[in-house]
């Protein structure tokens, strides 16, 4: 698939389980890993993204993002839960010594 084409060196950061099931699937396939992720790219750029991604707005996007993310166990409540650090309260006058 990559033949002879121009191509570019890229870093992606993708969920550990999400790598592991594409390990899995190259062990057995006589494509490679960057193969498999351009002819996804590819597909997802001819296709879309979707009536449901394209239809929510960036807030309604992110919270089901969020969401997901949740339901699949990449974040935890408790992620959320860090209490605020009070920053020191600037000085009403300025001293001059």
């Amino acid at each position: 698939m990559l033949g002879l084409m121009s191509a570019k060196r890229i870093v992606i950061y993708m969920p550990d389980a999400l790598v592991d099931a594409l390990n899995r699937v190259t062990a057995v396939s006589p494509q490679s890993r960057s193969e498999l992720i351009c002819a996804a790219v590819q597909r997802f750029l001819a296709e879309g993204p979707g009536p449901a991604v394209e239809s929510a707005s960036p807030d309604e996007a992110f919270f089901d993002r969020v969401a997901e993310m949740m339901q699949s166990g990449l974040l935890q409540p408790a992620d959320f839960t860090d209490p605020a650090v009070e920053q020191p309260r600037p000085k009403s006058k300025l001293w001059i010594n």
